[in-house]
């Protein structure tokens, strides 16, 4: 299993991690959680929610019906599934001091064992959550033998950027923000 660490600035967009998703389904997960799939060997199923999680929906379809939730970006992203991207962004939990995000990238044999966003419709209740065009599960654990590659992202500060100007006045000892 091949891994890759990489380190951008908070001000960067993205895109070449991005591209190197287009075409795959992958996990997302924080680095203490990765270390945890390595130790146990899978990526385990969050049904209870006692395992950390980078989304935090409690109320999600897959995790509910004991499956693991992954991004699916093998679809030609038109106007309408870039949307539904936007709704879960694989990169919501990346931030300067905070842990680096870790992306498992399965090999092509994971595919005929995923469930489709679309088996949501025919079980939909009004309380559970699902991304359309951009979810699936895969029903039960999966295998660590199942990863094809590792992508270790850290969030560096760009001292330049408008968060990083705020954060250093709000250090100072007289500091106060006024909106």
């Amino acid at each position: 299993m091949k891994t890759t660490n990489y380190a951008r600035k908070e001000s960067d967009q993205l895109k070449d991690i991005v591209s190197m998703l287009e075409g795959r389904v992958f996990h997302v997960t924080r680095h203490s959680s990765y270390a945890h799939i390595v130790a146990c060997g899978e990526v385990r199923t969050n049904r209870d929610g006692a395992l950390a999680s980078g989304f935090g929906y409690r109320n999600s379809f897959f995790r509910r019906h004991d499956c693991v939730s992954l991004f699916d970006y093998r679809k030609e992203p038109t106007l309408e599934i870039l949307a539904c991207r936007e709704q879960c962004w694989p990169f919501m939990f990346w931030e300067v001091g905070g842990e680096e995000v870790v992306i498992l990238i399965f090999k092509r044999e994971i595919e005929p064992h995923l469930i489709l966003w679309t088996y949501w419709k025919g079980k939909k209740r009004p309380d559970e959550r699902i991304v359309p065009d951009v979810e699936v599960g895969h029903r039960g654990p999966i295998r660590i033998a199942m990863v094809e590659e590792v992508i270790v992202l850290a969030c560096v500060e760009d001292p330049t950027s408008p968060a990083a100007l705020v954060r250093q006045a709000l250090k100072g000892p007289d500091a106060k923000l006024v909106i």
